[in-house]
């Protein structure tokens, strides 16, 4: 009742302990998954699976989400392995899924040679052509771990893998939302630790 009283959740109360141990990454974080489960995620299509510590989809069309009470957040995946295929996806400011409006930004080697693109999502279905498109013909983009950090501010959208920004774009039509996952076509891919980190 004092806890209440003070405004301090269970949460707070467990992160303030842990600190004294040695804070764990789900302390550090808005969300984290270490994908020990799917408990977190609201599979709304394709074949997702728990495989040595890492979330795995595909073959085929792929989407499971997290809902997300937020709007300026930054999505970090510390691993992202496409095994075979024209790429994968990460949804951001997602909602009202799985017939979902929002964005996505897609690793995409199936794109015109290859790509870094930026999408619009209208009740799920994906606007053509992408908003942002950055080429890069003749890149490595299979079996290779590769680091996403993907920045949502605003209406600016900015994109790292493995620490260089790949794509920049803007856009207004949507103001907050949760996060994702995609896969499509032959696309196989494993993800590892991902976090999401609001941004004041």
């Amino acid at each position: 009742m004092a806890l209440v009283a003070l405004d301090i959740s269970a949460r707070d109360m467990y992160c303030a302990i842990a600190g004294g141990f040695g804070v764990d990454a789900s302390c550090r974080h808005s969300f984290y998954d270490d994908f020990s489960d799917l408990d977190a995620w609201d599979v709304a299509q394709g074949n997702w699976r728990i495989d040595k510590g890492q979330l795995c989809g595909g073959p085929g069309e792929g989407r499971t989400f997290k809902d997300l009470s937020a709007d300026d957040y930054v999505i970090s995946i510390n691993s992202a392995t496409l095994g075979q295929g024209n790429g994968y996806g990460v949804f951001f400011r997602a909602t009202n899924t799985p017939r979902f409006n929002g964005y996505s930004f897609q690793y995409d080697p199936g794109y015109r040679g290859g790509a870094f693109i930026i999408r619009k999502w209208i009740k799920g279905r994906e606007i053509w052509p992408p908003f942002a498109v950055a080429r890069a013909r003749g890149y490595d983009w299979w079996q290779t771990p590769r680091q996403i950090r993907l920045s949502v501010k605003g209406n600016t959208f900015a994109v790292d893998v493995d620490g260089q920004q790949v794509l920049r774009a803007t856009d207004d039509t949507y103001a907050q939302g949760g996060i994702g996952l995609r896969t499509w076509d032959r696309t196989t891919v494993c993800f590892d630790d991902l976090s999401v980190d609001t941004i004041p």
